[in-house]
């Protein structure tokens, strides 16, 4: 495996404009904060000593963004493609670094979240008053978490909130919003309650190309409720959380029903000095029924998530180990019934040497239906300048069959299940170079290479699930966070290459190019402006076609009325733009909201 030349001269030449980059930031001290960062070594680090390309999304960062769900906030951020098929609560898709999109493990609140009947995380099932943060990790993480984690893990966390907050939305497509949430802090617990109303009148899911066009408005009415809390007993700390949605989204010809519950237990405590350690249990249960008129689908699946990890501090260096276990059952209305375990142990070594660090990681799973995987990953950083750092890492990682690749019967025995299938397996390698410009600011350049073999589908004479292709992936990836005086500006840009290696046609839906553009200013104090670019490059659908590149610039801005009442307008796509996310799908022209914040319990602003 190697990473091509092509690849390697953009990362040079972006690597090469750094420091240029740093000497016209250095006028001015930066005001982003630097938080801990938990995901990549599963313990709590600070950025610039994670070897990974990582980025985090603060509730700061949500609430300036104005964004009705999270795939706004996404698909900014580098290496990130989504696909939506029509407009609010539309089933989405999330590919990272060109993966399919059961190649990201999504975690909320450390718990795993996909289906295990389809494999993938229902998107738009998620609340986006419901979340304090979101940690990305890019490139394979399986060394420490198993399974699905091939192009990155999404980890959320949900909100406790510490004050009483009230938040109205009303906007384009018969829009409307309630979100409000409830909180106490003292010196050694805490408890939030939040909820969330919303009721989007929407518009056409289809067009007149789609295969079920009809020129109706498809709306989503979604709810959402949470419990959050904390307590400290002696040297540890017992949290909970839990958090239900249910959603109504209509679609061309039918509509759907989906409802999810999460809910975690972890007692967090220091065994003795250096030593830090978890135990937590979590439990998932999702549904999803569609009515398409003529005929019904529904899928149910429950998960027992149990982990115990541990932190201890060497003498020079870190050692992370632990042990993690995973019961799943799923059925799918009138088709299968199943159910499958998975045991994991993961060890992590990460040792210092002068100017650089070496991280070895590996990890055994066994699995109920294939046996066991190992995986593994070596990293290592060099300290470069004044505090720059040039990064190599290699990882293997694999994605577990689903049930319904399994176990499903098919349609008249087309499209069925295979109950010997194995696991998708994938290694990858990567160049990265990070630039801390202080108080937060960066740019970070990476340059890596995937390949995917075993890739499940659906092919003989009669379709039936079966390890067959094959896919290749290599890109390029920029990303600037910096901040000066009241500004602050984010930019990416990425270019990616994904590929079925046996034909060498272009995997669908994912664009060679895509960038991102963010700024935001204070005006005085009490009101700020910001606006957002996204541009994307053409990319391939099924049948052939080619869909074009589009460009999307959106507005959003704020007024603080008094220390407690906000108002804050946003306008997506200002220009009106016209496009096609997928082939027969419509996307939101124009809209508007307006919106009025309430935090009595709050400081001045």
């Amino acid at each position: 495996m190697r990473i091509g030349p092509v690849v390697l001269r953009r990362w040079a030449a972006l690597s090469a404009l750094l420091p240029m980059w740093g000497l016209a930031l250095e006028e001015q001290p930066a005001v982003l904060e630097p938080e801990l960062v938990v995901t990549a070594s599963r313990s709590a680090r600070e950025p610039g000593e994670v070897m990974a390309f990582i980025s985090v999304i603060t509730l700061e960062d949500i609430r300036r963004s104005l964004a009705e769900d999270l795939l706004e906030l996404l698909r900014l951020q580098p290496g990130i493609d989504i696909v939506r098929t029509g407009g609010p609560g539309g089933q989405t898709s999330v590919f990272m670094r060109g993966t399919n999109s059961n190649h990201a493990l999504v975690l909320i609140d450390g718990v795993r979240v996909a289906s295990n009947n389809t494999g993938g995380y229902a998107w738009e099932q998620l609340p986006i008053n419901q979340i304090d943060r979101i940690e990305i990790i890019r490139g394979p993480r399986a060394s420490l978490y198993g399974s699905d984690a091939i192009g990155g893990i999404i980890r959320i966390f949900t909100r406790q909130s510490a004050t009483p907050e009230l938040r109205l939305t009303a906007g384009s497509f018969s829009s409307g919003e309630v979100e409000a949430a409830w909180g106490y802090e003292t010196a050694r617990s805490g408890l939030s309650i939040g909820g969330g109303y919303r009721d989007v009148g929407g518009f056409s899911a289809q067009n007149d190309g789609g295969f079920s066009y009809h020129p109706d408005d498809d709306g989503l009415r979604a709810a959402n409720l949470s419990l959050n809390g904390a307590r400290e007993f002696g040297e540890g700390t017992l949290a909970y959380r839990a958090l239900a949605t249910r959603n109504r989204t209509d679609f061309d010809q039918g509509r759907s029903r989906g409802e999810q519950y999460i809910a975690s237990l972890a007692w967090s405590a220091t065994a003795r000095p250096g030593w830090n350690y978890q135990l937590q249990a979590g439990y998932v249960d999702d549904s999803l029924e569609s009515d398409f008129g003529f005929f019904t689908t529904g899928f149910d699946s429950r998960r027992l998530d149990l982990q115990w990890q541990n932190q201890l501090e060497l003498r020079a260096g870190q050692l992370g180990f632990g042990v993690d276990h995973v019961d799943d059952t799923g059925r799918a209305q009138g088709s299968y019934a199943g159910d499958r375990r998975n045991t994991g142990a993961y060890l992590l070594l990460e040792q210092p040497y002068r100017r650089s660090r070496l991280q070895l990681s590996g990890r055994f799973d066994r699995n109920s239906e294939f046996g066991i995987e190992f995986t593994y990953q070596a990293a290592l950083a060099l300290d470069v300048g004044a505090q720059g750092k040039l990064m190599g890492l290699y990882g293997t990682a694999f994605r577990a069959p689903n049930l319904n690749e399994l176990l499903s019967p098919g349609f008249d025995g087309l499209f069925a299940g295979n109950p010997d299938l194995q696991p998708e397996t994938a290694r990858s390698l990567e160049l990265l170079y990070q630039q801390p410009l202080g108080g937060g600011s960066r740019i970070v350049v990476s340059a890596w290479h995937t390949e995917v073999d075993g890739l499940i589908a659906f092919a003989g004479e009669r379709f039936r699930a079966v390890n067959i292709d094959r896919a290749e992936l290599r890109g390029v990836e920029l990303d600037l966070q910096a901040a000066r005086g009241p500004w602050r500006f984010k930019a990416s840009v990425t270019w990616q290459e994904s590929r079925d290696r046996s034909s060498r046609q272009a995997l669908l839906r994912r664009p060679e190019e895509k960038a991102a553009f963010s700024v935001d200013r204070r005006l005085g104090g009490r009101a700020w402006l910001g606006a957002d670019w996204f541009v994307s490059g053409p990319r391939d659908d099924i049948g052939g076609q080619r869909l074009p590149g589009y460009g999307i610039f959106s507005l959003r801005g704020g007024l603080d009325l008094t220390h407690r009442l906000a108002l804050e307008i946003r306008l997506d796509n200002a220009f009106d733009r016209d496009y096609e996310p997928v082939i027969g799908f419509n996307s939101a022209g124009r809209a508007g909201f307006v919106s009025l914040r309430w935090e009595p319990g709050g400081e001045p602003r």
